[in-house]
């Protein structure tokens, strides 16, 4: 949430009477019947209003950049039964054994537990509007964080392994707004593509609904294929939504004359980087080919996104024997 949206919902609550609070909460209409009902108005006023920011803030976690983090484990072993009281105590316990002036808060909604944190120095208290928000899931290595600073990395990344019981944590490089289509990528919730045999069928309805006599017989054929492929490649139902995607290349210009070598000075590779943006990026790339603006099938640097989890790649080199064998790698 931007600073200044979370410092104006405090301030109208800490004018608000209390007998008038609910009331204008719910005139607002930002909150959910059942997120009103979790709410209990207390004194002093600070705490009401910190409640419905952290409300506010799960209501409207489309407005954050989330990144998501794997956890780990070195050998395999039974996964023990999750405690959420030994969990937030755990975690209290790492981060405030090395800062004391930090606050932290947990929520639970569904089966995902939200952890709030709120960071200090030891000269300044904690910055309650510019938090850092953890969202785990018991019983997976997953964890979605955003609003996290890179001094405060370490700190967190270590509190949430020795919570979880994990062994070690690295970052995906997967990120989005949207904190649910994070969520069906990684835990696998979204539409599978269909095998071929399943989506001949509808091939047929496709060709039924053409009835055009203009439409030429290549042209339905060409039609059909291109539908065909992208119904195995992404499927037919809604995708993950993703803002963006990036694409780091690394590669050699060589030349093929006599005199040969690399034409990049000092053996250094050329460096370039590719983004696609879009408001819905995956529905973006699987339009692209019935649109005619790409062949079938899409390549799979765009169509691989889901399925790997991740939208951000480096491309570089196979390195062969000669250098002229160098053959380019797709991750």
């Amino acid at each position: 949430m931007d600073e200044w949206i979370a410092e104006f919902i405090k301030r109208i609550i800490l004018k608000l009477p209390f007998s008038q609070t609910m009331t204008i909460l719910k005139a607002w209409g930002f909150l959910t019947d059942s997120e009103l009902q979790t709410l209990t108005l207390r004194y002093p006023k600070d705490i009401t209003a910190t409640e419905v920011v952290r409300l506010f803030n799960h209501a409207f976690s489309n407005k954050k950049l989330w990144t998501v983090y794997q956890m780990s484990k070195t050998s395999e072993s039974e996964n023990d039964l999750f405690d959420a009281s030994e969990f937030k105590l755990q975690f209290k316990k790492s981060i405030h054994a090395v800062s004391k002036n930090v606050t932290i808060n947990f929520k639970e909604f569904g089966e995902a537990l939200w952890i709030r944190i709120a960071w200090g120095t030891h000269n300044t208290r904690p910055n309650q509007y510019k938090a850092t928000f953890a969202v785990y899931h018991s019983q997976t290595p997953h964890v979605f964080i955003t609003g996290l600073g890179k001094a405060c990395r370490p700190l967190l990344c270590q509190a949430l392994v020795i919570a979880s019981k994990y062994s070690q944590i690295q970052e995906m490089e997967l990120k989005s707004r949207c904190l649910e289509s994070l969520k069906d990528i990684v835990f696998k919730r979204f539409n599978q593509p269909f095998s071929s045999h399943h989506s001949r069928p509808h091939e047929k309805a496709l060709t039924q609904k053409i009835v055009d006599p203009r439409v030429t017989y290549e042209n339905m054929r060409e039609k059909e294929r291109v539908h065909h492929l992208t119904r195995e490649t992404f499927g037919e139902g809604p995708l993950p939504k993703l803002e963006l995607a990036s694409y780091k290349l690394e590669t050699m210009f060589r030349a093929e004359s006599i005199m040969g070598g690399n034409l990049t000075a000092g053996n250094e590779p050329f460096r370039c980087v590719v983004k696609f943006s879009s408001p819905h990026l995956l529905e973006a790339i699987r339009s692209l080919a019935p649109a005619g603006i790409a062949e079938a099938p899409i390549s799979t640097l765009l169509s691989c996104i889901p399925h790997k989890a991740r939208n951000s790649f480096k491309i570089t080199e196979k390195r062969g024997l000669h250098p002229a064998s160098s053959q380019p790698t797709n991750f």
